[in-house]
């Protein structure tokens, strides 16, 4: 065993550039004069440090020549001693005054590995002439240094109990002896698995793993209120629990050697005070895959020798990612799943936070509304994590009561908390059960033609939104909808996800025809690690993040791949996933969504009757069967068929919707408002009445032959005000109207009588 092996590789790195030095001289052998200048060269945070103790500075201009004239070597140093291998090669030799300061440094070491600092303590009075013309006065920087002036500072350490807990409450703060006690309870089992891991006599590190917000921390802060009120085995009484704030421990170490100094007065401070615990949030961070820190090669050896009794909390995701690699690190923790706690467990820390929140806002805050928050958290923040979400929304409703001068919590907070952190709008008794009984009409205003379609959805978002089937984490429906394309399936969906939310933006729509090859499933829920696109989030966890208390569609799903069909049935039946991350996606409070456009003729129907009705939408199974998985198609709640579109409908949906939400448009941009002549309506019919197309075949007519003759008129003349817009010989022509005139409503075309939709009131002045 080579006499190096007991040096650190920051002072193998001194002694290399001692012989660096040596050799670009020609030097025989290596002297103080020699070490003294690796050492400005190689442990530049010690020297700083010698230099802030006597109130001086390093004279950079010197130091940048000393490391400009180093000369280049055509052959590798070689320590006498360090590479027997290679003893064939004279080694440099080194002088008596040299192996005499290794030999103290290696007693000043004690048995662990000889760092710059304990090379510095040992040849100082050798080192200080030359180390000493590197510094100058801050005052006086012409004048040179006395080398005598410059004196070693006391070795770092603490020489109290005082001096320890200062060092400790430099980098963190304690978390026993609050003058007011942690609010904790529930998570008995888990406080009990963390208090017998501590007991343990070998490496008595416990290992906190949960997702944020399950209480990893809280769970440190039950520990203290437990130690505090002796509540605990006769060993760990006494015991004083101190977090370590990684960001503080690494503030201000940008030289190198700086962050080990801190690790080590830690481990100093600890030392004087034997009764300490410390725990360290988020402790992924000292690997250095996460980040290039030697942390964790500091604290193993404190971990295993029982010198450090620490308590770690993290992720699953960063647990997998980072911990897992360093197999060194992660046999010295033993580990603490914490699992989301269940209904009765948030209730339970509901009720034991009230009355400090009572007493915070002066409230008056009822046990129902306790319930009531905690089925809202479940519900419209399936991201989040119990009891954090729970204690926020309360938290904020009480905040808004108490900023309006309350004196209890209404209800009404409480829906505007949740729309607050979800975004999205409830009602607490009912949730959404006072509009429920309007939903088909106020889908109405927006489809038309797919009456039979809207009740049937109507009636089953109903059932979920009254929790009739109770609450099983379960998607709030799964509906497909059948038939042929431009019927307004899409459209239901996106009227449907305003409906729901309260909001433009709670439909996600994810276009299946874009995963119709089985390597895009990976997409949906991320790529393995090393693969392509780990890194980037999965559309289905940006759906969950993004749609909560909405809709999801999954626009013809017909096209997608028979493995992203299979990916589907645990969300359709369990209402959960995992994506590449490991975070489970809950799809509890949202309305899923399919469409599909495979055909509708032969075969036996499939609907919520089994008569066949030629253009009522109903897919025949057998079609159905060989586009999805049979079990697939068991877990929609239901199928909606839409039927075919009439002449009669389009006529309705022209004069009623397409003129309507177009003159709205163009007061709103132009200041002009078509009115259209009986031809001109027949025109538009005749060119985009599609019974295969749909309503979409009927929005091209209206372009090609109203707005593009428009834009052609609008370029060649200004116009405003009302104006008629009539079709004659294939020509579209405009004219202006001196006052309004009455639109031609589609009852007044000549339609067939058994086409003709029912008669409905429109507004005043609608086109």
């Amino acid at each position: 065993m080579s006499r190096y092996d007991k040096y650190s590789d920051d002072a193998l790195r001194v002694l290399k550039t001692t012989q660096e030095l040596t050799l670009g001289r020609n030097k025989p052998e290596s002297g103080p004069g020699e070490l003294a200048e690796a050492l400005l060269l190689s442990a530049l945070p010690e020297i700083v440090a010698i230099a802030s103790a006597n109130n001086v500075v390093i004279d950079e201009q010197r130091l940048r020549a000393l490391n400009d004239g180093q000369a280049p070597l055509d052959r590798d140093p070689m320590l006498d001693e360090i590479r027997p291998d290679q003893a064939r090669r004279k080694p440099i030799r080194l002088s008596a005054d040299f192996r005499a300061m290794l030999d103290q440094a290696e007693k000043l070491a004690g048995g662990r590995l000889v760092e710059p600092s304990h090379l510095i303590r040992a040849g100082w009075p050798l080192l200080q002439a030359d180390i000493a013309p590197f510094f100058k006065a801050t005052a006086a920087p012409d004048l040179p240094i006395e080398p005598a002036d410059i004196q070693l500072p006391e070795q770092a350490g603490p020489t109290s109990q005082s001096d320890s807990e200062q060092i400790l409450l430099r980098f963190g703060r304690e978390l026993t002896g609050q003058a007011q006690p942690w609010p904790f309870y529930g998570r008995a089992a888990e406080l009990d698995q963390l208090v017998t891991t501590l007991l343990k006599f070998w490496k008595p590190n416990p290992l906190l793993i949960g997702e944020s917000g399950v209480g990893k921390s809280a769970l440190v802060e039950g520990l203290a209120n437990r130690i505090d009120s002796g509540k605990v085995p006769p060993s760990l009484a006494g015991s004083r629990v101190f977090e370590l704030r990684l960001s503080q421990l690494i503030a201000g170490t940008s030289l190198h050697g700086a962050l080990e100094e801190n690790l080590n007065i830690i481990l100093a401070a600890l030392d004087g005070l034997s009764e300490a615990i410390v725990f360290i949030d988020e402790i992924h961070q000292i690997v250095p895959a996460f980040a290039n820190n030697p942390i964790s090669e500091v604290l193993k050896p404190a971990l295993s020798s029982g010198r450090l009794r620490c308590i770690g909390a993290t992720t699953s995701a960063d647990y997998a990612r980072y911990l897992e690699k360093d197999t060194a690190l992660l046999r010295r923790f033993q580990t603490v799943l914490v699992k989301e706690p269940d209904r009765a467990t948030v209730l339970q820390i509901l009720r034991g936070v009230a009355p400090q929140l009572k007493a915070h806002y002066s409230l008056q805050i009822d046990d129902g509304l306790l319930e009531a928050t905690v089925d809202l958290a479940g519900r419209y923040l399936p991201m989040r994590r119990f009891p954090d979400k729970a204690l926020d929304i309360i938290d904020r409703a009480a905040a808004r009561s108490a900023f309006g001068g309350e004196t209890s919590l209404r209800p009404k907070m409480l829906e505007l908390a949740v729309r607050e952190v979800a975004n999205v709008v409830t009602d607490i008794k009912t949730e959404q059960a006072h509009a429920l009984p309007a939903l088909e009409a106020r889908l109405r205003e927006a489809i038309h033609g797919q009456d039979e379609a809207i009740d049937q959805l109507a009636s089953a978002v109903r059932v979920a939104k009254l929790r009739l089937n109770g609450d099983d984490g379960r998607p709030d429906g799964a509906f497909l909808f059948t038939g042929p394309t431009g019927i307004g399936k899409t459209a239901l969906a996106v009227r449907l996800a305003r409906e729901l939310s309260g909001r433009n933006d709670s439909l996600f729509r994810i276009d299946m025809s874009e995963f119709s090859d089985a390597h895009t499933a990976a997409r949906l829920l991320g790529a393995p690690p090393g693969y392509i696109g780990y890194e980037d989030s999965p559309l289905l966890t940006k759906a969950v993040q993004t749609c909560a208390g909405g809709v999801l569609l999954l626009d013809e799903l017909e096209k997608a791949h028979p493995q992203v069909h299979r990916l589907f049935l645990q969300v359709l039946d369990a209402g959960r996933a995992t994506d590449s991350s490991g975070r489970v996606l809950s799809f509890a409070g949202i309305t899923i969504i399919a469409t599909c456009n495979v055909g509708n003729s032969g075969g036996p129907a499939v609907g919520f009757d089994s008569t066949s009705r030629r253009g009522d939408g109903r897919v025949p199974l057998s079609a159905l069967k060989q586009a999805f998985p049979l079990e697939l198609l068991n877990r929609f709640d239901a199928i909606v068929p839409f039927r075919a579109l009439t002449r009669a409908d389009c006529a309705y949906i022209l004069t009623e919707m397409q003129i309507r939400d177009s003159n709205a448009n163009l007061e709103r941009m132009h200041r002009i408002r078509l009115e259209f002549s009986p031809a001109a309506i027949e025109a538009i019919l005749d060119e985009g009445y599609s019974a295969e197309f749909g309503a979409r075949h009927l929005q091209r007519a209206f372009r090609n032959l109203v707005l593009t003759p428009l834009a052609a008129a609008l370029g060649k003349a200004a116009m405003s005000g009302s104006w008629l817009v009539d079709r004659q010989a294939g020509h579209t022509s405009f004219q202006p109207l001196p006052a309004p005139a009455l639109l031609a409503p589609a009852a007044n075309l000549e339609l067939n009588p058994q086409e003709r939709p029912p008669r409905r009131t429109t507004r005043s002045g609608k086109a």
